[in-house]
């Protein structure tokens, strides 16, 4: 069973989880499917990887090079990854395979393995439903359902491709000084997301978070759940 491969690696940011999963990534041809802004690809060329980011709301850029590594973006979606056949090492989903419309998360999860060389690795790292962020995030932004369809996908599309599923777990620590805070990083992530502005700022939102706020301390950890999938 993968969870025999369980571990909690307690709090650690994105990039900490990963290196301590996967080690070095020095000379590694990366993939990083849901790139964002490209912060991560950033820092991982600059330990020595060759990363190319997707993201359907990217703009484009050259090959940059960065630290000991180099890195580039590019706008195209996951279940199209324009690239060789097994041509990555790595290929990451990192908070991005729940945002993979449920009609492609098959296909999403099939061009990973085709990008792979046969000794290439998968990462995935999605937030778990639980705990305070969560608790306030429901109310506008709901992610249950969508989250619970990328792990059927992987558990129907990865794992039967892969020998091993290495199970583990870490909390990325969020940290708010109020309300204004949260709703200004909220509002910063929508378009990356399904919801508005009027639906962060609504009066249930703000009650929810000022009783959590005092609750917590203001701390609202999320729980993450690492699968990493190697031949």
């Amino acid at each position: 069973m993968a969870e025999a491969f369980a571990r909690d690696l307690g709090a650690k940011s994105h990039r900490d989880a990963l290196l301590e999963t996967i080690g070095p990534v020095s000379g590694l041809d990366i993939v990083d499917v849901g790139c964002g802004e490209g912060d991560l690809a950033r820092a991982l060329a600059a330990l020595g990887a060759r990363v190319i980011g997707y993201d359907p709301f990217m703009s484009e850029t050259a090959w940059t090079a960065h630290g000991s590594g180099s890195y580039r973006l590019v706008k195209a979606s996951a279940d199209a990854l324009p690239m060789p056949n097994a041509s990555a090492d790595l290929v990451l989903f990192i908070f991005s395979l729940h945002h993979v419309p449920a009609a492609k998360l098959d296909a999403a999860l099939a061009e990973a393995r085709r990008v792979l060389r046969p000794s290439g690795r998968l990462y995935v790292a999605e937030p778990v439903p639980e705990g305070p962020h969560q608790f306030i995030m429901e109310l506008f932004h709901d992610e249950t359902s969508v989250r619970k369809a990328a792990a059927d996908a992987l558990a129907r599309s990865a794992k039967p491709n892969f020998a091993t599923d290495r199970v583990s777990r870490y909390i990325d620590e969020r940290r708010f000084t109020g309300f204004d805070d949260f709703a200004g990083r909220m509002i910063a992530n929508m378009r990356f997301n399904g919801y508005t502005k009027d639906a962060v700022l609504a009066p249930a939102v703000r009650a929810r978070f000022e009783q959590t706020f005092a609750a917590h301390a203001g701390k609202f950890d999320q729980p993450v759940r690492v699968d990493f999938f190697c031949p």
